[in-house]
């Protein structure tokens, strides 16, 4: 019996369904999935439910057991940050009106797709909202941060020439990895743009709804976007 009906048939007793399951099973034997708790990567498009679920299970290490009839017409929401795998498939089943149960046993451990329940849909709602609000206070802090240390420095505090950075941001909250996107045909400013941006700290860890790298526009100054001795950071 292949790895893929095993790990079915065990999780259909469990179950005791009767109807047709299927399994998004992960490529790698049992023990060399990735722990449950472990923070992943993931990176999935928004996808047909069941075609998402198959890149869960392939980058978690985690099977996930769905019917047909469920996953049929739905699409999943996309998953795209460092999560736990139990988290990112919350995520991923977001607007579907689908919720995830952890089933462990001696036999079997896997996440089974159900119906939510009112309150489910409710809380995952309530979720949504206050991630949305985190990821956009986030965004404003470090925006702030960046302008902040632009200002601070001399040599970036004047500009007139918009400028494109692209950066990450790591688990401590420092930027790193810093590009400049297109040269201002000023050498100087180039390196000392990258210089002062690579030395920003914004204080806080970014949020894993942060899509990384981030790009930012510098422009010069204007009525939205006064200069640095405007007061504006």
């Amino acid at each position: 019996m292949s790895v893929q009906a095993a790990r079915l048939s065990r999780c259909a007793v469990i179950l005791g369904v009767t109807g047709a399951l299927l399994a998004s099973v992960p490529a790698q034997a049992a023990d060399q999935a990735a722990p449950a708790a472990s923070v992943i990567e993931f990176d999935i498009p928004a996808l047909p439910l069941a075609d998402a679920l198959d890149r869960f299970a392939v980058v978690s290490g985690r099977s996930a057991l769905f019917s047909s009839t469920l996953a049929a017409g739905r699409t999943a929401s996309p998953v795209r940050g460092r999560y736990r795998s139990v988290d990112a498939l919350h995520l991923l089943l977001e607007g579907t009106g689908l919720a995830a149960e952890e089933v462990a046993t001696a036999q079997a451990d896997a996440l089974v797709i159900r119906p939510a329940s009112p309150k489910e849909r409710a809380d995952a709602e309530a979720a949504r909202i206050a991630a949305r609000a985190n990821l956009l206070a986030y965004d404003g802090l470090l925006q702030a941060r960046v302008w902040q240390a632009l200002c601070a420095d001399p040599r970036t505090m004047r500009h007139d020439d918009q400028s494109l950075l692209r950066f990450e941001v790591d688990a401590t909250g420092h930027v790193h990895r810093v590009r400049l996107l297109g040269a201002t045909g000023d050498r100087r400013r180039d390196a000392a743009l990258v210089e002062v941006v690579a030395g920003v700290r914004v204080g806080r860890a970014p949020p894993p709804e942060l899509a990384q790298p981030v790009t930012l526009l510098i422009l010069p100054p204007h009525e939205s976007a006064p200069a640095c001795d405007a007061g504006a950071v």
